[in-house]
């Protein structure tokens, strides 16, 4: 009996440890990675939106605590009609970056921590928000009636803020997304998304691959607090409103949220990712939305 319990322990042990991962990967000046990335929205009463792009990694320096990595989408085509607002905004934020180059700096295990040239990005981007904003109203000129151009412009910007382009960097749907992180199954962990929203994500390692399961970890003072923010940012006019009546229009599912996400990463020998899937679904304030991601290295 004694025997087969420390049987039992080292092969408990021994399945722990192979459900274990570390991912650092090869980190060195002059290394290019290239990216195919497939994204297909899908938002009700709207026709679905399909952008495809390639990405180019290319790393640049190397630093005292680790690397710098310029990050170039190359190629950037999207099906959005002009017609379709969201998909227009869906759009124009990654339009906006399609040949700008962004310097990420990282850790010695490849973890995007910062922006490097974000003061001189943001002179790009505001100009190339102009662009968009001027080809979207041309294309669309009842846009006017609805929403101000300076107002689409500040949609766009909120976008691409330094903090907004790290967490995208960080997101799921991302070749870094977990770099510098040991994983094993059934860890947990809690983060902070795009959209500013607390989320809890549990993992789940099997060989080369690891899965991730994502959803919305807000208490009900928190879920509360969201919800204003974002309507004061959307619909400001409103915002008096909804203060007064937040436990009530919660109670009645007027104003519910609900946000998921899985993600599978399979990854190289050489620690870089080789394919990145993720299903991700919001339903939010009203709205909803469904997007599949595809992300395979070249």
């Amino acid at each position: 009996m004694k025997k087969l319990f420390l049987l039992s322990v080292v092969l408990t042990a021994a399945m722990a440890v192979s459900a274990q991962m570390k991912i650092a990967p090869k980190m060195e000046k002059g290394l290019v990675k290239e990216y195919n990335t497939a994204v297909n929205t899908k938002i009700p009463g709207q026709k679905e939106v399909n952008i495809s792009s390639v990405t180019k990694y290319t790393v640049t320096e190397t630093t005292a605590d680790g690397y710098v990595v310029d990050v170039m989408a190359t190629t950037f085509k999207s099906d959005a009609t002009p017609d379709n607002i969201a998909g227009q905004l869906l759009s124009g934020v990654a339009e906006m970056l399609k040949g700008l180059n962004v310097r990420v700096g990282t850790n010695k295990d490849g973890k995007a921590e910062r922006i490097v040239n974000y003061a001189e990005l943001k002179q790009q981007l505001d100009g190339v928000a102009d662009k968009v904003v001027e080809n979207m109203y041309k294309a669309v000129p009842q846009l006017s009636q609805m929403v101000p151009q300076a107002t689409m412009k500040k949609q766009l910007m909120d976008g691409v803020t330094e903090e907004k382009l790290l967490k995208t960097i960080q997101s799921a749907a991302s070749v870094m997304a977990l770099n510098g992180k040991t994983v094993m199954t059934g860890a947990q962990e809690e983060f902070v998304n795009e959209q500013e929203m607390k989320m809890k994500r549990m993992y789940f390692v099997n060989g080369k691959n690891v899965v991730t399961n994502s959803s919305a970890n807000l208490s009900n003072d928190e879920l509360k607090a969201f919800i204003i923010a974002q309507v004061e940012k959307a619909a400001p006019e409103q915002a008096e409103m909804v203060k007064q009546n937040i436990d009530q229009l919660i109670s009645a599912g007027v104003l519910k949220l609900d946000v998921k996400d899985t993600a599978t990463y399979e990854f190289q020998e050489d620690g870089w990712a080789k394919a990145v899937t993720v299903d991700s679904s919001m339903d939010m304030i009203g709205q909803s939305a469904n997007s599949h991601t595809v992300i395979t290295a070249k």
